[in-house]
């Protein structure tokens, strides 16, 4: 059998082979897709061509198909209902009803801060949906890029995205400090002589040994000593609340660790620039309106904390 470049197939044939091998007959065919006679001889011609076979050959007054049409007749209905559901429209969402499952590849920043108000939301909105979180490594990009992930949380210092993902950037987060209440060395206000002088906790998820602070601080000429160096952001709080180390770390998380412990949230004494979060996914769901929803969740800032949604607010209007 002779392989067809499915490319090259003209679309608009397909209408007038339907009707062919359903009518037998050239004229009933051209009156069924309300064409000229002679349009449809011309489509036949090309049909003919196209799947090297005469498809309809004279028998008695009329036409009657070849085995290969008889076979093409078979798959006509199948192929047409497959080639409808892809070219329609794409049924709306409803989270309401919907059991689907989303995939989010993030670090446990998301998890400390916006995750308990995703599922309040979600719990109100759409009740069926679940989640799936994972750790995002660069293992994960690829999974991402087919769609199996549907959407990845991060800081906006990882490497810039290969093609075929989207990359938004979702808002910026200010540094602050935290420790303990009752901590012996800070009053009311961190000068640059106390931060320096404390053990401070470095909360490093891609391991690296330094951060922004430290970068800050050689600008200034000054340095400060790392006493624990965690991988989590969960751990920072923790850490915190049961020694005289302070960390300095996103406001969103300082926040969140004064609302579970109690911890002290403080102005840092030098300058430092926001961190950025950024929203990743495929380009191949751009369009899918439960992909969109989801998004907007995080991008619009709708199921997140009212401290959050002013940051997004902040981040657009600057």
């Amino acid at each position: 059998m002779n392989e067809i470049d499915v490319r090259a197939i003209n679309l608009n044939l397909l209408p007038a082979l339907e009707a062919l091998l359903a009518e037998g007959s050239v004229s009933a065919a051209a009156r069924r897709v309300h064409v000229s006679q002679s349009a449809m001889s011309h489509s036949l011609s090309r049909l003919r061509e196209l799947f090297g076979d005469p498809l309809l050959v004279p028998l008695g007054r009329g036409l009657t198909p070849t085995p290969r049409a008889l076979q093409l007749r078979a798959a006509l209905p199948v192929a047409f209902e497959h080639l409808r559901r892809a070219l329609a429209s794409p049924e709306p969402f409803e989270p309401r009803s919907s059991t689907r499952i989303f995939r989010v590849a993030t670090v446990d920043y998301f998890e400390l801060t916006t995750l308990p108000d995703v599922l309040d939301y979600l719990g109100k909105h759409a009740p069926f949906v679940r989640l799936e979180i994972e750790r995002f490594t660069p293992e994960s990009v690829p999974s991402l890029v087919l769609g199996e992930i549907d959407l990845a949380l991060i800081g906006g210092s990882q490497p810039v995205p290969p093609a075929g993902l989207r990359r938004v950037a979702v808002y910026q987060d200010p540094f602050a400090v935290i420790a303990r209440k009752g901590h012996p060395k800070i009053k009311r206000r961190l000068d640059v002589e106390t931060y320096t002088s404390l053990g401070h906790v470095l909360v490093s998820v891609e391991g690296r040994r330094d951060g922004a602070v430290d970068r800050a601080l050689t600008r200034l000429g000054t340095t400060r000593r790392v006493a624990l160096r965690v991988p989590h952001f969960m751990s920072a709080p923790l850490a915190v609340r049961s020694s005289d180390l302070i960390c300095t770390i996103a406001s969103s998380v300082a926040q969140r660790a004064h609302e579970l412990f109690g911890l002290r949230v403080l102005q840092p004494p030098i300058e430092l620039e926001a961190a950025q979060v950024v929203a990743l996914w495929s380009q191949r769901h751009d369009d899918d309106p439960a992909q969109r929803w989801f998004r907007d969740l995080f991008v619009s800032g709708r199921a997140l904390s009212p401290q959050i949604r002013a940051l997004i607010r902040r981040g657009r209007s600057d």
